[in-house]
């Protein structure tokens, strides 16, 4: 009797055991948002601490050769961020400024929209880490090349066919009241040809940082 009594607890225990795990297997699947597989962090040396930079799936990748992929990722992240806070504001308060036209400041704010939408995203990475998040933060980059691209191109038609002067006044308020700095066209707009080349480009390798990333941390069973 004692044993049949001991068959049937342990019987019972397994079929336990079973349900447990067919309900957070199901959890699991139900919920999109959720790791399918966790990751186990590595610990890095960092000058006198160790610090989570890494987990088993992204240990040996790098950004830039030297930096742990997710600094990398939200390095780039927060430049994304900073960026378009930057644009917009400077935008903005451009309409203030009395030797342009209205509608120039308000163009280009409208094609930073795609460059908001991906900084966005970065946001959502931020808050959390998950497959859905990170799997959209390469269309944030492309979002970014997009906006600068459009933007270059709408400074360079506004500057050469509708800009008569051949200063360009960087300022805002009325002339007689605040102090405009000037410069002269050429050398304003072979500026924004470099700093547009150069956002594309630093832009164009994060997309491939941050693809990278999101198919790292897949690892080989997703």
């Amino acid at each position: 009797m004692d044993n049949m009594m001991g068959d049937g607890m342990a019987a019972a225990e397994k079929m336990d055991e079973k349900m447990d795990d067919k309900k957070s297997a199901g959890s699991k699947k139900s919920d999109g948002t959720q790791e399918s597989i966790p990751k186990e962090h590595v610990m890095t040396p960092c000058c006198c601490c160790l610090c989570v930079c890494s987990n088993e799936y992204t240990v040996g990748s790098s950004c830039c050769a030297c930096f742990p992929i997710k600094c990398g990722v939200i390095t780039i992240g927060i430049f994304t961020v900073l960026l378009t806070i930057y644009l917009i504001t400077m935008n903005y308060f451009l309409i203030l400024n009395d030797y342009v036209h209205w509608y120039f400041p308000v163009v280009l704010l409208v094609l930073y929209i795609p460059m908001i939408i991906g900084s966005s995203f970065f946001v959502v990475f931020f808050s959390k880490d998950t497959q859905s998040s990170r799997g959209k933060l390469f269309v944030a980059c492309q979002f970014g090349i997009i906006s600068t691209a459009l933007a270059c191109v709408w400074i360079l038609c506004y500057y050469v066919w509708i800009y008569k002067s051949d200063t360009v006044y960087s300022g805002m308020g009325d002339p007689k009241d605040n102090v405009y700095t000037k410069q002269s066209k050429k050398f304003y707009l072979f500026v924004v040809l470099a700093e547009t080349a150069i956002i594309c480009t630093a832009y164009a390798y994060f997309i491939c940082v941050t693809n990278r990333y999101a198919d790292n941390m897949k690892g080989k069973n997703e």
